[in-house]
């Protein structure tokens, strides 16, 4: 029967390994979603058509938000490695790049930031677009405002997605669980008179 030292060991490893495949996933998913935002922005482009706009911030959106996914499911198993495994004795990396992030001039993680501006400068492209070519077919302003409130509320959500996402400290949610249950009393009632 395998000690509690090789579990843990095993566990930190099963995680590590999820937390790559994570990651990889995000990016991949991200990366195809940005080609094929691409490609339909230069079929909607060559076809001078505002209404196919519209599919260009949908593959974006699924793209961001697969991407979005993915780093929340590494940063929660970053955080419970942090607080369960990492100690005085054992491997202390997440612990020390938060300590590092902390620094100024450094940032571990600016890629969080530039795919949101890749993504919302691909979303602007095509409302741009959309409103250029508006003119060229019946109810093209229909179709580019359209564009434009779908653009705007992407927009919109993927910043401040990321910036909840650079805000939260996953290892605190694990510290949480970690307490334990808390009880709660009820408060006491006043009887009527």
């Amino acid at each position: 029967m395998a000690s509690m030292n090789e579990n843990e060991r095993m566990e930190y490893s099963v995680l590590m390994g999820r937390g790559r495949d994570a990651e990889r996933t995000s990016r991949f998913c991200w990366v195809a979603s940005c080609i094929a935002a691409a490609m339909m922005l230069s079929w909607g482009m060559a076809a001078r058509n505002p209404a196919l706009m519209m599919p260009v911030i949908f593959a974006v959106a699924c793209g961001f938000y697969t991407m979005v996914n993915g780093r929340q499911q590494t940063r929660l198993i970053g955080g419970y490695v942090k607080e369960f495994f990492e100690g005085d004795g054992g491997p202390q990396w997440f612990t020390r790049l938060g300590h590092l992030e902390i620094v100024p001039g450094f940032s571990a993680s600016t890629a969080d930031w530039v795919s949101a501006m890749i993504c919302n400068a691909m979303v602007a492209t095509a409302v741009v677009f959309a409103w250029l070519f508006a003119s060229a077919m019946p109810r093209g302003e229909l179709y580019a405002g359209v564009v434009t409130g779908c653009g705007m509320m992407f927009m919109f959500h993927s910043m401040s997605e990321t910036m909840r996402l650079r805000q939260s400290d996953a290892s605190a949610f694990w510290r949480q669980i970690g307490m334990g249950p808390v009880e709660e009393r009820r408060p006491q009632r006043m009887a009527n008179r």
